[in-house]
């Protein structure tokens, strides 16, 4: 006989008691409090209020930039340690020395002109000096030079002299002075018209043909402003046969104060030539207008020990 199976149960749809989802939502909130717990708050996007925040700190970040710009600008940066150097007293591009050479004040005891003469040396290459200055130029070999020591004379009309870039333009350009003959004979070399530069292409130049150890002495001829009129005037020293690259040494003479005397200007090394070059730089004029004054070219003197 066929099984008999009981009628599929049949699905009901009971609708939810008020009072019992009421009681499991009360239970829910104790063990919350119980807990001390809170429901996770949903996250949120970003909204305006952050914008004004990222514009300020921009502006924050804007202004450290600028300040730090403005001090490297003022500092002049860390590079120049070294160069002013940390600037040294003098810069040997040649046409320019910044700052200018700055002379020692006279001594209030007003010593003699030839132990305190008024110069400023580099520290390149030169050693200091004490020694008198030498006498004028003798023509007849009667001051004769220390057993051991070569005694040379350069400058107009004694040969080893040269005029380079010379011109002539009456009261402007360059002028000769005197007979012609060595230690009678100077020439008034035209200013640059700038205390603090050069003339690149006009110079004088005194040239000597030895080695050892060289006492140099300036001769400061007589002269009114226009025929010796340096305040300072300038020169370099080169240990070479000429001019050109860096100079082993400088020195500055007020020749508008030593004007008939020999200043010593120092002892140098040559290594076979030494070179003395004059500089153009300086004021010929003032608020009147020109003074044309001049700086003189005269007589130089190398004592040397080899």
């Amino acid at each position: 006989m066929p099984t008999q199976f009981p009628d599929e149960p049949t699905e009901r749809h009971l609708a939810p008691d008020p009072a019992l989802m009421e009681a499991a939502r009360a239970r829910g909130r104790e063990r919350w409090a119980v807990a001390g717990d809170r429901p996770a708050q949903e996250e949120r996007p970003p909204g305006r209020q952050f914008k004004p925040r990222i514009a300020l700190i921009a502006a924050v970040v804007a202004l450290l930039a600028l300040a730090g710009v403005a001090i490297v600008t003022f500092s002049g940066g860390s590079d120049d340690a070294t160069t002013d150097v940390a600037q040294p007293s003098h810069s040997y591009v040649p046409g320019l020395i910044t700052p200018p050479e700055e002379l020692p004040e006279e001594s209030s005891a007003a010593p003699s002109a030839s132990t305190n003469p008024t110069l400023a040396s580099s520290a390149l290459g030169l050693i200091p000096t004490t020694q008198p200055a030498p006498p004028p130029v003798d023509n007849n070999n009667n001051n004769r030079p220390p057993s051991g020591v070569k005694s040379l004379t350069m400058g107009p009309g004694c040969g080893g002299y040269t005029n380079v870039g010379l011109y002539r333009d009456g009261r402007k350009g360059w002028v000769d002075h005197g007979d012609g003959k060595c230690g009678s004979t100077f020439v008034s070399v035209p200013m640059s018209g700038d205390a603090r530069r050069d003339d690149p292409s006009a110079y004088a130049q005194w040239t000597f043909s030895v080695s050892g150890t060289c006492d140099v002495s300036v001769h400061i001829p007589n002269g009114n402003l226009e025929e010796v009129g340096g305040n300072p005037t300038v020169y370099y020293v080169y240990d070479r046969n000429g001019v050109g690259g860096t100079p082993m040494a400088s020195f500055a003479i007020k020749q508008v104060e030593k004007r008939g005397q020999w200043v010593s200007a120092g002892r140098f090394k040559s290594s076979g030539n030494l070179t003395v070059q004059l500089l153009t730089r300086g004021q010929d004029w003032n608020n009147s207008g020109p003074t044309y004054a001049h700086h003189a070219a005269s007589a130089v003197k190398a004592d040397c020990t080899a």
